[in-house]
C-alpha cells in the first residue's frame, strides 16, 4: 500500500501529464501554473546571486564531477555514477562520491556510509541510492550529507580525495565544479516542458547553458529521431558542450539471495528468460524502460507491479508481489538493484516459491566516449605510493 505521500505523487503526476479531468484538475493545474512562475523567478533570483558573487561559491582542492539532469524522476544518475566512480578509481586515483542522502534516516552534517573499505550505514539510515552506491563500489567511499562544501571537505581532509562526484548535483551551486555532466533520459526527454510543480522541469531549458558535457541515457530504447531532436534542443542552448551517448545494457540475473553476499555471486545467463512468463516489479523513476529491457530480452511481462520512486517494501507487500506472481503461473520475479536494497531481509531470506531475480545493469559510454574519458582525466592527480 502506498503511504499518503507516495499517493500524493502519483496523483500529481497524472495531473501534470494530463492523466486526470474535470474541474477540480483544471483549477489545480491552473493553482501550479502560477507557482512554477514563483518557483522559475526564485531558481533564477538564486542563479543570478552566485553568478553575481553575491552568494559565494566554495572551491574544494580537488576534482570535482558534478552528474545532475534538469528533470526530476530517473535518469540513470546511480549506475552513470558507479561506472563513472569505478572507471576514476580503476586509472588510480582516490575517488570519493558525494550524495545528499535523499529519504536518508540518518541526520547530520557528515555521513560516513562507507569509507571504501567498510559499510558502516543500513540502507535506512543511508537512503537506497547511496547505500547502494557503497555496495557495489569497493574501494570508493560514499559521503551524505546536503551541503556538499562540508563533505567535500570531509572527503579532501579524511578521506583523501582527489576526485569528488557529485551525485544528483546540477543545481547545487553552493560548491564550485571542474566538470557538469547533465543525463538526459532519451524515453522521457524533459517531461512536459513546465517547471516545478506544473512540470517536471528543475530549471528552464537556458540554464542547460552550464553544461559541459551532455549524457543521453537509454539510447537503445529511442528511435533516432527522438535523438537527432533532442540534440538540436540541446544545441539550441548550448552548443559548445560534449554530447555522448550511452547504454543501460544488462549483463544477468541474480537471484536477490545471491545477490546480499555481494562477493562473486552465482549468476543466471540472459538468455534464460527468453519465452518465460515474468513478473516485474519496481520503485524507481521510469519503470517503463525498466519492463522494455525484460521484454527486449525475450521475456513475457505479466502484471508488472509499480511504486512510487523510492518506495521502501515492507514484508506485506513483497508477500502480495509474490502471490500475484504465484498466482499468474510465471517462472520468476524480476527487480532492480536499486529496488532489491529495500527489500526486507526477512523476506529475502525466507522459502519462497519463487525465485526474485536482480537484473544486473552495466552504463556503457558509445558515441563521444573518448571525448568524455579525456575531459575526466584532465585534472586530478595520481596518487601517492
Amino acid at each position: 500500500m502506498m503511504n499518503q505521500r507516495e499517493a500524493l505523487q502519483v496523483y500529481l503526476y497524472k495531473l501534470v501529464h494530463g492523466g486526470q479531468r474535470g474541474l477540480l484538475a483544471s483549477v489545480l493545474l491552473g493553482v501550479l501554473r502560477v507557482m512554477s512562475l514563483i518557483y522559475g523567478w526564485g531558481v533564477q533570483f538564486k542563479l543570478s546571486l552566485y553568478r553575481w558573487g553575491i552568494l559565494k561559491r566554495h572551491k574544494l582542492p580537488c576534482k570535482v564531477i558534478s552528474l545532475g539532469n534538469i528533470t526530476v524522476g530517473g535518469t540513470g544518475k546511480t549506475p552513470t555514477a558507479q561506472r563513472l566512480a569505478a572507471f576514476i578509481r580503476d586509472m588510480g586515483y582516490r575517488v570519493v562520491i558525494l550524495n545528499r542522502g535523499y529519504r536518508a534516516g540518518w541526520k547530520g552534517q557528515v555521513g560516513v556510509v562507507s569509507d571504501g573499505a567498510k559499510i558502516y550505514m543500513t540502507v535506512d539510515e543511508a537512503g537506497d541510492e547511496a547505500y547502494l552506491l557503497a555496495k557495489s563500489l569497493p574501494g570508493v567511499p560514499v559521503i551524505i550529507g546536503r551541503n556538499r562544501a562540508i563533505t567535500g571537505e570531509y572527503a579532501v581532509r579524511n578521506l583523501n580525495a582527489q576526485v569528488i562526484i557529485m551525485d544528483d548535483a546540477y543545481q547545487h551551486w553552493q560548491v564550485e565544479r571542474d566538470l557538469d555532466i547533465v543525463l538526459v533520459d532519451t524515453l522521457n526527454i524533459f517531461g512536459n516542458n513546465f517547471l516545478l510543480p506544473r512540470g517536471t522541469l528543475r530549471e528552464p531549458l537556458t540554464n542547460l547553458e552550464r553544461a559541459h558535457a551532455f549524457l543521453l541515457t537509454k539510447v537503445d530504447q529511442s528511435t533516432s529521431i527522438t535523438r537527432d531532436a533532442i540534440k538540436r534542443t540541446l544545441t539550441q542552448y548550448n552548443d559548445q558542450a560534449l554530447i555522448v551517448e550511452s547504454t543501460h545494457t544488462p549483463q544477468c540475473f541474480i537471484e536477490i539471495e545471491e545477490w546480499y553476499k555481494g562477493v562473486r555471486p552465482e549468476t543466471v545467463p540472459l538468455e534464460a528468460i527468453k519465452n518465460c512468463s515474468v513478473l516485474p516489479f519496481s520503485a524507481i523513476g521510469n519503470p517503463s524502460s525498466f519492463e522494455q529491457t525484460i521484454t527486449d530480452l525475450g521475456g513475457k511481462v505479466v502484471n508488472a507491479v509499480r511504486y512510487p520512486d523510492h518506495h521502501d517494501y515492507t514484508m506485506a507487500e513483497m508477500q502480495f508481489i509474490m502471490q500475484k506472481a504465484v498466482d499468474n503461473n510465471v517462472w520468476a520475479l524480476i527487480t532492480t538493484d536499486k529496488d532489491a536494497v529495500k527489500i526486507p531481509s526477512e523476506f529475502i531470506h525466507s522459502e519462497r516459491p519463487l525465485p526474485v531475480y536482480v537484473l544486473s545493469i552495466e552504463v556503457r559510454f558509445h558515441d563521444g566516449y573518448e571525448e568524455l574519458m579525456e575531459l575526466i582525466k584532465e585534472g586530478p592527480k595520481k596518487k601517492q605510493e
